[in-house]
C-alpha cells in the first residue's frame, strides 16, 4: 500500500505544476502531457523485470525501487530543461514500476486466501492516499515556492514512507516459497506462459481501459476546471483531490462488491458506469457537475481493482506466475497509459483549451473510448471463461 501511495503521488504532480511549466518554460499542452506519459512509459516497461526480480528477491526490490523514485524526484527539482525533465520522469516511473507486481506476488505468498480479497482492497487504498496527499498538499507548496519545492517535498515524503516500510520483516526477507530459487530460464518461461494466455490478455485489456482513463482524468481535470470552469489552479487541484478520496473509499467497497456479486459482474457494471461518467465530464453543469462525474470515476477505478487482481491467481494458480503476470499486465498498459495523456494534450493543441473550444470535449470522449474497450474485453473474458468451464465439465 505504501508503494502504491508513492505511485499515486508521483502521477499527480505534473497537473499541479503544469501552468508554471507552461509560463516559465513555454511548454505546450502536448509537452506537459508527455511528462505524464514518460512516467507511465517506464512504470509499464519496468513492471515485468520488477515482477521477475520480486520472485527472486522478494520485498527488498521495493526498498531499492523507492531509492530510484527519490533520485528521480530530486533530479526533476534540480534541472531546468525539457530533456532532463523527461529523464527525471522516466526514473520516477522505473522506481514506481515495482509496486504492483512485487506487492501482489508478496501478498500471494504471505496472505491467507480467506483474506486475500480484503488485502487487495487495502492495497488499492494506497492509490487514493497518494492522490490525496499530492492534490491537497502540493498546490500550496507550489504557490509558495514553485515546482522545485513540490518535487523535493514529494521526495521527502517518499523517504519517510520507505523508511516506515522497513518495519515489515516480509520486505527484508527472501520469498518463502518452500522450494529452491527460481532460475532465470524458469522466469522467462513463466513470462512466455503469461503472454500466450488469451484469457489473461483479455483481462489485461480490461485494465488498459480503466487505468488509461484514470491517468487521463488525473492529468487533465485540474487544467479543465481552470480553463473551462474558471476556478483557480489550487481550487481545481483540491476539487480533483475528491477523486483520490473516492478511490480511498472505492477499494474496500470493491472488495465487498466482489464478495457479494462476483468479480465479473463488478467489472462489467463498473466499466459501464465509468464510460458514462467520463463522457459526461465536459458537458456537466458547473464545477459541481464535473466534481460529481470525476468522483464517480475515481471511486469505480479502485472499486474494480480487487476484482481485477483477484482474477489473476485464478487464471494463473501457480504463485511464481502471479508476479510476472501482474508485471506483464502493467507492461501492456503502456498502450493506453502513455498515449492517453499525450493524445489528450495533442487534441488541446489542435482544437483549443479556452472557453468555446472543443479540445476538452474530444479529450474526454477519447478517455471514454478506453472504458468502452475495457468493457468489450470484460464481456469477452466472461464468455471465454464459460467456454473453459464447459470444456472442463465435459472432460
Amino acid at each position: 500500500m505504501v508503494y502504491v501511495t508513492i505511485t499515486g503521488m508521483c502521477l499527480s504532480l505534473v497537473p499541479i505544476v503544469a501552468p508554471e511549466m507552461k509560463d516559465h518554460f513555454g511548454f505546450s499542452a502536448s509537452q506537459v502531457g508527455l511528462l505524464t506519459s514518460m512516467f507511465m512509459l517506464t512504470t509499464s516497461l519496468g513492471a515485468i523485470p520488477m515482477g521477475l526480480a520480486g520472485v527472486r528477491w522478494g520485498g527488498r526490490v521495493l526498498l531499492a525501487s523507492g531509492g530510484v523514485v527519490v533520485f528521480g524526484l530530486v533530479l526533476f527539482a534540480g534541472v531546468a530543461s525539457y530533456p532532463w525533465f523527461v529523464v527525471a520522469r522516466l526514473l520516477q516511473g522505473v522506481g514506481a514500476s515495482a509496486g504492483p507486481p512485487v506487492a501482489t506476488a508478496l501478498m500471494a505468498q504471505v496472505v491467507d486466501r480467506r483474506y486475500y480479497g480484503w488485502t487487495l482492497g487495502a492495497f488499492g487504498c494506497g492509490q487514493g492516499v497518494g492522490v490525496l496527499l499530492a492534490l491537497l498538499i502540493m498546490p500550496s507548496i507550489q504557490a509558495a515556492a514553485g515546482y522545485r519545492a513540490v518535487f523535493l517535498a514529494t521526495a521527502g515524503i517518499t523517504i519517510a514512507l520507505v523508511l516506515a516500510s522497513l518495519a515489515r520483516k516480509e520486505l527484508r526477507a527472501r520469498p518463502q516459497s518452500g522450494r529452491p530459487a527460481v532460475s532465470l530460464a524458469e522466469l522467462v518461461r513463466s513470462v512466455g506462459a503469461v503472454a500466450a494466455n488469451l484469457r489473461f490478455l483479455l483481462l489485461a485489456v480490461v485494465n488498459i481501459g480503466a487505468i488509461g482513463l484514470f491517468v487521463g482524468i488525473i492529468a487533465w481535470t485540474p487544467p479543465f476546471l481552470h480553463d473551462q470552469r474558471g476556478t483557480s489552479l489550487a481550487v481545481a487541484a483540491y476539487l480533483t483531490a475528491g477523486l483520490g478520496l473516492a478511490q480511498l473509499l472505492g477499494s474496500p467497497a470493491g472488495a465487498t462488491f466482489m464478495g457479494r456479486w462476483g468479480k465479473e459482474r463488478v467489472l462489467v457494471v463498473g466499466l459501464s458506469l465509468m464510460l458514462v461518467a467520463t463522457a459526461l465530464v465536459p458537458f456537466a453543469p458547473g464545477v459541481v457537475g464535473v466534481f460529481v462525474c470525476v468522483v464517480i470515476v475515481g471511486f469505480l477505478t479502485l472499486a474494480l481493482l480487487p476484482a481485477f487482481l483477484g482474477l489473476v491467481p485464478e487464471v494463473f494458480p501457480r504463485p511464481d506466475q502471479v508476479g510476472p503476470a501482474t508485471g506483464y499486465m502493467y507492461t501492456v498498459n503502456l498502450v493506453a497509459t502513455m498515449l492517453a495523456p499525450w493524445l489528450f494534450g495533442v487534441l488541446l493543441d489542435r482544437y483549443g483549451s479556452g472557453k468555446g473550444s472543443h479540445g476538452y470535449i474530444f479529450g474526454y470522449e477519447l478517455l471514454a473510448l478506453l472504458a468502452l474497450l475495457g468493457l468489450v474485453s470484460a464481456v469477452l473474458f466472461i464468455l471465454t471463461r464459460k467456454r473453459v468451464v464447459g470444456a472442463r465439465l465435459q472432460a
